[in-house]
């Protein structure tokens, strides 16, 4: 190798690693969120592991282990869902291999970032490699969370009208310890203290924004439907993965399983996880899960169980290929 060609492939490298450190720094991953997520994720497994026995309540002859497997394998569908939903925001189309992939890859953004702050800038960044402007790239990537966000909203009421035969008030009281319930009470008052003291000072100045932007997306949604039907069936099949992997669990342990409740639990403990500006919902999430569960008459045993399960499914596991998912993309140049 001549000298010149040494010194180019050493610039290549230079700027490869500059492109990187922006990138990163864009995505909001830092130390500091990095080590927020671990410790949650940390505190999450040894305090329910400690307080439950879990391993100990795992091994029944009545768990069905193939169960667990399949739950698994159905977080999946979740990011076939954004896939799907992104790709039909986006105009030219970008190829559907390569979304979903982005999709797997933010699986890292939305566990070390708050609010998928990470997520929406990877999102931009993959959008504009692929030839959208700066401006189309930012509209696609806020129509496709308009449309979704809306759809999930509309599954909380939908599945709520249907679930409520299921609720039993006198199981919940019977059965959850009272030490439990003070527990579970003080994750989510923290998580909604810290909500408000980061996000009301922004809400009043931000709000004629908003209302201008939505309005916008309004349009987007009445004037182009079958964009935005494409967009809403691809929410509908992330929360179909989101309900199977739940449902699965419960299966799993032998728990009664009610869907239309289910539903409304994930989507109320996802939208927790979202807006908890820290990553991993301070806990949040899976409180949110164990109340909702053990209020359709799944043992608090079961239901932390389940809740914890769930969220190594669908949340803090799909980072481990979503890491892979990053170095192909950023090998094949697509962010």
């Amino acid at each position: 190798m001549t000298d010149q060609q040494s010194a180019n492939s050493t610039d290549h490298r230079h700027a490869r690693r500059e492109s990187l450190v922006a990138m990163l720094h864009r995505l909001r991953l830092t130390p500091l969120s990095f080590a927020i997520a671990t410790g949650t994720l940390i505190l999450l497994v040894v305090g329910l592991v400690w307080s439950t026995n879990l391993i100990g309540s795992l091994r029944s002859d009545h768990v069905r282990w193939w169960l667990f497997a399949l739950a698994a394998a159905s977080a999946a569908l979740q990011y076939l869902g954004y896939a799907i939903a992104l790709r039909a925001a986006a105009e030219p189309h970008p190829p559907f291999a390569s979304t979903f992939e982005l999709e797997v890859a933010e699986a890292v953004t939305t566990v070390v970032t708050p609010e998928s702050i990470g997520s929406m800038a990877l999102s931009m960044r993959f959008l504009t490699r692929r030839g959208l402007s700066t401006p189309d790239a930012a509209a696609a990537a806020g129509l496709n969370s308009f449309v979704t966000t809306f759809v999930a909203a509309f599954f909380v009421p939908l599945g709520a009208i249907f679930a409520t035969s299921s609720l039993n008030i006198a199981a919940l009281k019977k059965d959850v310890p009272s030490s439990q319930w003070v527990i579970i009470l003080v994750i989510i008052l923290m998580a909604a203290g810290v909500t408000l003291l980061v996000k009301l000072p922004k809400l009043r100045h931000d709000a004629a924004g908003w209302a201008k932007t939505m309005g916008g997306y309004l349009r987007s949604v009445l004037t182009q439907p079958t964009r935005s039907l494409v967009m809403a069936a691809g929410e509908l099949v992330t929360a179909t993965g989101q309900v199977l992997c739940m449902a699965l669990v419960l299966w799993a342990i032998g728990a009664p399983v009610h869907v239309a409740a289910i539903l409304v639990i994930v989507q109320i403990a996802g939208a927790a996880s979202n807006v908890v500006p820290v990553p991993g919902g301070l806990g949040a999430p899976e409180a949110i899960l164990v109340a909702g569960l053990s209020s359709v008459g799944v043992g608090h045993d079961s239901a932390i169980i389940a809740a914890l399960s769930y969220r190594m499914f669908m949340y803090w596991g799909p980072p481990i290929p979503g890491m892979f998912a990053i170095w192909h993309l950023r090998r094949s140049d697509a962010i």
